[in-house]
């Protein structure tokens, strides 16, 4: 009678290791999201207050400049007082938009009317919504993590750590070789600036990418659709490819990659 008292507390055990595997994995991508949040609160605060207390002057579009296969960015002329000023759009836009000589609107402060914003859609809001959407997404898919991602939603939130770790990689770079950083290569030769710079940018970037990619895939499984356990991720070429550990399922797409790789092996 003993031994399924032993078996039910080892599976209460491996139950919670799995918990607390899910919750980690939660807070994980709970911090970069909330983070990612609050630039975009900041951004649509932003944009928010332009619209509703920027001043506003008529512009000219006085050149297009072209950039292949997607669009062009306007060079608008205006002026505040006596003041003329040049700015250039951020976004870029089709090019039978705006065209040289047509008169636009041109939002600005009042303390910096150097810094002038083209008063269109696109212009104001696109930055900010595109933020907005991505980490109300990226919060989403935390409080999904609490209780386990399927493998679907599992491998995206591992893109995403990629390319977390990878912008991780890059602040040894900003804050060594950056204008406006420690800039330990200032005054060295060109040659020796471009290696240096090149050296610790292709060191600390994919090394970065690593540790994280390697740190979410040995502490964070997906859950098992089949039974709700654990599941190992593997890389196999370019696949992604999820076992699970108790009932050993995989997902179709898996299986489709592990069965065509059995084909061309026999």
């Amino acid at each position: 009678m003993w031994r399924p008292s032993i078996y039910m507390s080892s599976d209460k055990l491996m139950d919670a290791n799995l918990a607390r595997k899910w919750r980690r994995g939660a807070l994980a991508l709970a911090i970069p999201a909330t983070c990612l949040f609050l630039v975009a609160l900041i951004c649509v605060g932003a944009a928010t207050s332009r619209a509703l207390w920027h001043h506003r002057a008529p512009g000219v579009v006085t050149d297009l400049t072209d950039a292949a296969k997607v669009g062009s960015r306007p060079m608008i002329e205006y002026s505040v007082g006596e003041k003329t000023y040049q700015i250039q759009t951020k976004s870029h836009y089709p090019d039978n938009a705006y065209a040289i000589g047509q008169n636009v609107t041109v939002l600005y402060s009042p303390n910096h009317p150097q810094r002038g914003m083209l008063g269109s859609f696109r212009e104001q809001w696109q930055f900010p919504l595109f933020l907005s959407i991505v980490s109300l997404t990226l919060l989403g898919l935390a409080w999904k993590a609490r209780t386990g991602l399927p493998p679907i939603l599992h491998s995206l939130c591992t893109l995403w750590v990629l390319v977390l770790g990878a912008i991780l990689g890059a602040t040894p770079f900003l804050l060594l070789c950056a204008r406006g950083g420690l800039e330990i290569l200032a005054g060295a030769p060109v040659l020796v600036n471009f290696l240096g710079g090149a050296l610790i940018f292709f060191s600390s970037v994919p090394l970065g990418a690593y540790i994280s990619l390697t740190l979410w895939q040995r502490n964070v499984p997906a859950r098992c659709p089949s039974c709700a356990g654990g599941m190992r991720l593997e890389f196999v070429g370019k696949q992604l490819i999820y076992t699970c550990t108790s009932c050993r399922y995989q997902p179709w797409f898996a299986a489709s990659v592990w069965m065509r790789g059995n084909t061309t092996t026999k």
